[in-house]
């Protein structure tokens, strides 16, 4: 099979390309964040230092008996400067917040919508081994996390290395200090290396967090499917008490959380500095080798780290749990492989005939012992009407779902005499129709599920399916009629009616492969002869397999096919098995008065079709 997405090796390296890959799609607001960011932190850390200047300014005007105008001068020019500073501020900030919200926005739609093409190109293993859960919370709180990473987590992750790489800079260039940056290294060291230690050990808690939150998705979805059985065993207060074991499970995670963002204490560095600061600069103004406006620059520099030191443990906190998001996100899109459902096949599946053949096709879910389809091989001539019987578990339905390259098997596969593989995914299945006894309905109206694989039909075509499913009467007789809402998987419709919706949604299709798996089992005598008549009908000149154990279908296929401990023990005409196969008189010899078994080594033996 043809793929799309190769399974790698979940590793850093990997997750690292694939995530700075969605980041980087958007080279320009980095760059707006990165310079927006570097400029709004320097015009914060200018204000203290101009002020500290303009106070040495003053002190020395006095010194020098500079006239008060002369003074008032210089200050208005501060304060102007001042002002000016503070206004583009607030500009940058706005561009710079419109930047980062944007990158946020477009980085999750752009995973969200490579999740879901990713989930929809995942082969049905996937879907049968993953929680329907667990890929909800990925495709919302998961993402909603991402999101949160990228803002407000980024920018204030950020803030913080910004402002001591520019409050470094600064001291050494319009302070001129030195003797104050060496002072301030010890604690600067000590104050990194504690939000390293917090981002280390709130990242596995993070993770934790994700995938216990995932948990109880997953059992709210669990609880919402199986409604129905839940109130019909009475077992609301057990799921109750399961969904508490869940939420206390959370919230144990949830108080570590708290705990350890409790604990942390950057900012009592950062005042410990500040006090270090303000008593080794005050010995520096009594010798001489500093003034007090530098002091106050310096000082007021450090005062502008509180803010962003206080807010960096809500920044990491946003940035491990984004994180796990989208590590959780990564992994599940590379848990398998995904089909390819392109037309750039080598074959093109054309007008087929209808000629199937399987060649020594055996077949095995991965949670299964055992193969479920052992060296099966066969062959059905175009036109022809296949019924396949056997025990529960026998593998009938799974043989019929190998037809539409729905799960991965071996051996041969043949339409027409071309192998399968060759052709694309989407012309083999639009060219042969499934209808399964367990039918999905979407919610929404009646019109819209029976066009689903047919969505420009007309009204007019749309009646004519519904009619040839024996559908339009019992639509017509609802107050919308075909404007109805069938509700989640069909709920406000019988099991009858559902099966007849699904039925038109097929045959508005018109394959040139029908697969009819159990498709009456749900209706009544009556309603079942109706729709045998139209299946009838519509089978005229199509290849069709039916798996059912109503003997009135079975008698009019032109060959039945009987599966047993996952291989074919017979085949032949309804007349020919019911007198010469063992395992077939079992099923239906209830059904009639049996003639003397005959030739039963040659039937099970392979008898031809």
């Amino acid at each position: 099979m043809a793929v799309i997405t190769a399974k790698k090796e979940i590793s850093s390296k990997s997750f690292s390309r694939w995530f700075l890959g969605h980041l980087l799609a958007n080279p320009l607001n980095l760059v707006l964040i990165f310079v927006g960011t570097s400029v709004s932190i320097l015009i914060r850390m200018l204000i203290p230092v101009f002020l500290g200047q303009a106070l040495d300014q003053a002190i020395i005007d006095q010194q020098n008996l500079r006239t008060n105008n002369e003074q008032l001068v210089i200050l208005r020019d501060f304060v102007f400067l001042i002002f000016f500073l503070g206004i583009l501020r607030f500009i940058v900030g706005i561009v710079t917040s419109i930047a980062n919200e944007w990158l946020s926005w477009t980085s999750q739609k752009r995973i969200r919508e490579e999740f879901f093409n990713s989930i929809q190109n995942k082969p049905l293993k996937f879907h049968d081994s993953v929680r329907t859960g667990e890929l909800m919370a990925l495709a919302t709180n998961d993402l909603s996390q991402v999101g949160g990473l990228i803002s407000p987590g980024f920018s204030m992750m950020a803030d913080v290395f910004i402002s001591i790489t520019i409050a470094a800079f600064l001291v050494l260039t319009l302070l001129n200090a030195p003797q104050l940056l060496i002072m301030s290294i010890p604690f600067f060291i000590v104050y990194l290396w504690t939000i390293f230690s917090y981002n280390k050990k709130m990242a596995p808690i993070s993770h934790t967090f994700m995938r216990k939150w995932s948990a109880i998705a997953t059992a709210v979805q669990d609880n919402i499917t199986g409604a129905e059985v839940v109130r019909a065993f009475a077992e609301e207060s057990y799921e109750r008490k399961k969904f508490m074991e869940y939420v206390l499970d959370f919230r144990d995670t949830w108080y570590k959380r708290q705990i350890l963002q409790a604990r942390y204490f950057p900012t009592l560095i950062l005042f410990a500095t500040t006090g270090t600061a303000v008593l080794v600069g005050s010995v520096l103004i009594l010798r001489g080798e500093l003034t007090i406006g530098t002091l106050i620059g310096f000082t007021g520099i450090l005062f502008t780290l509180i803010g962003p030191t206080y807010i960096i443990s809500f920044a990491v906190m946003l940035y491990n749990g984004g994180l796990a998001g989208a590590r959780r996100i990564y992994t599940m899109e590379m848990k398998e492989i995904g089909e390819d459902v392109s037309e750039n096949n080598s074959s093109s599946i054309g007008n087929i005939q209808g000629k199937i053949v399987f060649k020594n096709v055996s077949f095995q879910y991965p949670a299964s012992k055992g193969p479920i389809l052992d060296n099966i091989s066969f062959s059905v001539a175009p036109g022809q009407m296949i019924a396949i019987v056997g025990p529960t578990g026998s593998g009938k339905s799974s043989l019929t779902k190998l037809l539409l390259r729905l799960y991965d098997y071996s051996g041969e596969i043949l339409i027409d005499d071309v192998n399968i593989q060759k052709f694309p995914l989407e012309s083999l299945r639009k060219s042969i129709g499934l209808i399964e006894q367990d039918i999905y309905l979407f919610p929404r109206s009646i019109r819209k599920n029976i066009a689903f694989g047919a969505r420009d039909a007309d009204e007019a075509k749309i009646i004519q399916a519904a009619k040839l499913a024996q559908a339009h009467e019992f639509i017509t007789e609802f107050p919308k009629g075909y404007d109805s809402y069938v509700g989640e998987g069909g709920s406000q419709l019988s099991g009858g009616q559902r099966q007849r919706v699904a039925l038109a949604r097929t045959f508005l299709t018109d394959p040139r492969i029908l697969i009819l798996d159990d498709s009456t089992s749900s209706v009544d005598s009556k309603t079942e002869e109706e729709i045998v008549k139209a299946i009838n009908a519509v089978s005229q000149g199509r290849t069709t397999f039916i798996i059912t154990h109503r003997l009135s279908q079975i008698r009019r296929a032109d060959c039945v096919i009987v599966i047993k401990g996952n291989k074919i023990v017979a085949k032949g005409h309804h007349s020919k098995l019911i007198s010469q196969s063992a395992d077939y008189r079992r099923i239906f010899g209830k059904y009639a008065v049996l003639p003397p078994l005959e030739n039963r080594e040659t039937v099970e033996n392979g008898g031809g079709t």
